[in-house]
């Protein structure tokens, strides 16, 4: 039993730090993945390497081809349009929905995160910086108590940051996306609904913008 529970843990190891490197452009897609070459750098035997990869490849994090080799796997056009779609559906509503109660007891962890991001970027912390602005998002919908709408985004923010990783290869971007935020949380903190909905769809546009913009298409799929 200890055997199986230690080799279940190896495996999640390699599992987490895989995934971590491709989520971060570490490995780039169509980077070759040789089990071999891993299981060494990990100081593992290959067998949770290669457990690793088949549960990567479930997250469509990875493709394999014959003879049981790996690459990391090309992002879709299409999963990204579809992802900003669904965010536009629905980040703008949770954004309306908390300027109709403003700030309050409820939103502090929101506020507390706001104020982080900003000394983030002001002190050029740039992986910081990014994983807040997730963090932002996530805060925001978790201030509304709707358990739907916070898995529902939470979801969809994990599966962008895939993509956050291409937005922000421009460093610009982080104080124009900032400036945004800043634009969105100013009207919910002065109760406009109906402002802070419309801020949050143009910021939403902004950003995929800023993603076409840096997107290298040769590492896409359509």
């Amino acid at each position: 039993m200890e055997l199986k529970t230690n080799k279940k843990s190896l495996s999640n190891m390699v599992y987490r730090d895989l995934k971590e490197k491709i989520l971060k452009n570490k490995l780039l897609p169509g980077d070759k993945l040789i089990e071999m070459e891993i299981a060494s750098e990990l100081d593992v035997s290959r067998t949770p390497v290669r457990e690793a990869l088949k549960k990567l490849e479930n997250d469509g994090l990875v493709t394999s081809f014959p003879r049981k080799s790996y690459i990391v796997s090309k992002i879709s056009v299409k999963e990204a349009k579809n992802l900003y779609i669904v965010r536009k559906s629905l980040e703008p509503l949770c954004v309306e929905l908390l300027a109709e109660k403003g700030l309050g007891k409820n939103t502090k962890y929101f506020q507390e995160i706001n104020k982080e991001l900003g000394i983030a970027i002001d002190n050029e912390e740039e992986e910081l910086a990014q994983n807040l602005i997730i963090e932002w998002n996530l805060a925001l919908v978790k201030s509304l108590n709707n358990e739907i709408l916070y898995e529902v985004m939470t979801m969809v923010n994990k599966r962008l940051y895939r993509f956050g990783n291409f937005i922000f290869k421009n460093k610009a971007n982080y104080g124009k996306h900032y400036k945004n935020l800043q634009r969105i949380y100013n009207l919910i903190e002065e109760k406009n609904p109906e402002e802070a909905r419309e801020a949050s769809e143009r910021t939403i546009d902004a950003i995929y913008e800023m993603f076409e913009e840096q997107a290298d298409y040769r590492m896409f799929r359509k």
